[in-house]
């Protein structure tokens, strides 16, 4: 999988152009696409996404005309069954004939935030349906299903163009009028109708601190998102948040490598602000801190902490989460009890496995220090009073070994796993009874250590991943065409029938028996929280 490399700007064409005589500025609807879910709609986002586009390009002369999501006005209640060829789905959200009423008339482009490789279900119809009723607005598709499976998205829909990765740049270039060959990171429908796709990663902020605040921008209801947040907690007034974007590390099971793995943070300052508007303003009392790596540095992580345990010691009773984990080698009993001290009611460890040939195959960083470290931060949570959750992942086929280190540490321990040796790489098998029973007596550790709470999930190959890679290349997919497989697997009732991936080593039936024994053993507490 590529590394990011950064895109040198054509001076040709400036990002900010609204003061030249021949500006135009143009007039934007923001879409939220619907959810696709297996039953009850398990969480509902704040689009921050959205937001940050929408700031970006009212910062650079154009108009946010209409922001749509399908989701709010009580439309999480409403599902309508979908039939696949293998699943029965739910789409969750306002109809599509909801969603075509709500789009501005008057908007020269629509942008659709597609956020997960299944929104491809509802998606595609609903993109075209907005294509036919508008169809002299340019339709712009964004997200995590743009990044990962951008050319389908224009063999299925009458989509016009296609971000991949982070979308501010790019989205502004596009409402700017440059040539849409000079914008990095896209793909389009050249006059004759072809797909044209443009390579190289997308440009992507320096620094991240150029988006305007959430002081400076009102489009989103922020006063109907709080009352339910991205984790289903309806109890608390929340607000979803980054404090950074970004991870540098490369584990096979993840798509942030597809989008680009430059970190890089907002300033604490800026975070500080944002915090205390959303206090003042929206009368928030718990903000979800969403990031990727919160704690990759400390001289962004600890100023935060320790200003939001001073704003709890004037009178603000705020609560922190970390529903995404927090990276387990980036973490020391200092952070852990500024954590605690800055109100952090849990912490989620993603642990992933208890046996080290595994670690290995997900290229977990520090693999070789993974358990030592887990189980030292363990006991420091428990030092600290703070309830912490380990994440693992059951049924996990294998992976690529590229590290000359690792692979001398498999040969000498794991020779029997390897699968494969080519160019100096190394593929190695996964998880087997031997090494998900070394999962559980580890989990049994961590909770004897202080952990509170394990929290089994199912691997999933999700396109773009090199986990997806490797079992497309081992043949390892139960359904090797996913455009009608769904790949998100519940987090809290998983089915077999959703489980993609096979091993001769662990069935489909074997990872759903193996999620069930810890599902069963252990206090298992999920990041969807507080009905």
């Amino acid at each position: 999988m590529e590394k990011f490399v950064p895109f040198v700007v054509n001076d040709r064409y400036p990002i900010d152009r609204q003061e030249e005589e021949n500006f135009r500025s143009k007039k934007t609807t923001l879409i939220a696409c619907p959810w696709v879910f297996q039953g009850e709609a398990e969480f509902q986002s704040q689009q921050l996404g959205l937001a940050y586009i929408g700031s970006y390009i009212i910062q650079r002369g154009h108009k946010v005309v209409k922001y749509v999501d399908p989701m709010l006005n009580s439309g999480h209640l409403e599902r309508t069954p979908i039939e696949t060829e293998y699943q029965t789905i739910y789409r969750v959200g306002h109809t599509d004939d909801w969603i075509i009423q709500e789009i501005a008339a008057d908007s020269d482009y629509i942008f659709i935030n597609v956020p997960f490789t299944d929104s491809r279900f509802v998606f595609y119809p609903l993109c075209n349906r907005i294509k036919k009723e508008y169809p002299d607005a340019i339709v712009v598709a964004g997200g995590i299903l743009a990044t990962t499976l951008p050319h389908q998205i224009l063999n299925e829909t009458k989509a016009d163009i296609v971000v991949k990765g982070e979308g501010e740049i790019a989205s502004a270039r596009i409402l700017n009028g440059d040539p849409l060959d000079s914008i990095a990171g896209i793909l389009y429908r050249s006059e004759q109708g072809e797909i044209v796709e443009n390579k190289q990663r997308s440009e992507q902020l320096s620094n991240i601190d150029e988006i305007p605040c959430i002081t400076d921008y009102d489009f989103r209801p922020m006063d109907e998102y709080v009352n339910r947040s991205p984790r289903g907690n309806s109890i608390d007034r929340t607000f979803s948040y980054i404090t950074s974007r970004g991870c540098p590390f490369t584990c096979e099971f993840c798509s942030i490598p597809e989008k680009g793995q430059r970190w890089r943070s907002f300033s604490p300052d800026r975070v500080i602000s944002e915090i205390q508007y959303m206090v003042e303003k929206y009368h928030i009392n718990h903000v979800e801190i969403e990031d990727d790596n919160f704690t990759l540095k400390r001289k962004h992580s600890i100023p935060i902490l320790k200003y939001l345990k001073e704003f709890r010691e004037k009178g603000h009773p705020l609560k922190l989460s970390f529903p995404n984990g927090v990276m387990i080698d980036r973490l020391d009993r200092e952070h852990l009890f500024a954590m605690k001290d800055a109100g952090t009611e849990i912490i989620y460890l993603p642990v992933e496995s208890g046996e080290l040939k595994n670690l290995i195959a997900m290229n977990k960083p520090a693999a070789a220090e993974h358990l030592e470290n887990t189980l030292q931060v363990a006991e420091w949570c428990k030092e600290a009073e703070l309830d912490a959750g380990a994440f693992f992942i059951i049924g996990y086929p294998g992976g690529q070994v590229v590290m000359k280190s690792l692979q001398k540490t498999v040969i000498e321990h794991y020779a029997d796993s390897i699968l494969d040796e080519n160019n100096g790489s190394m593929w190695i098998k996964g998880e087997d009874e031997e090494s998900f029973m070394q999962t559980v007596d580890f989990a049994k550790k961590l909770v004897k250590a202080g952990v509170r709470y394990v929290t089994p999930l199912i691997a999933t190959p999700y396109p773009g991943t090199n986990l997806y890679d490797i079992c497309e290349k081992y043949g390892w997919l139960r359904r090797a065409d996913f455009s009608s497989m769904v790949t998100t697997i519940s987090y809290q009732n998983p089915k077999v029938e959703f489980i993609n991936i096979d091993t001769p080593w662990c069935s489909a039936d074997e990872a759903f028996a193996r999620w069930k024994y810890m599902a069963d053993i252990f206090p298992v507490k999920h990041n969807v929280v507080k009905k």
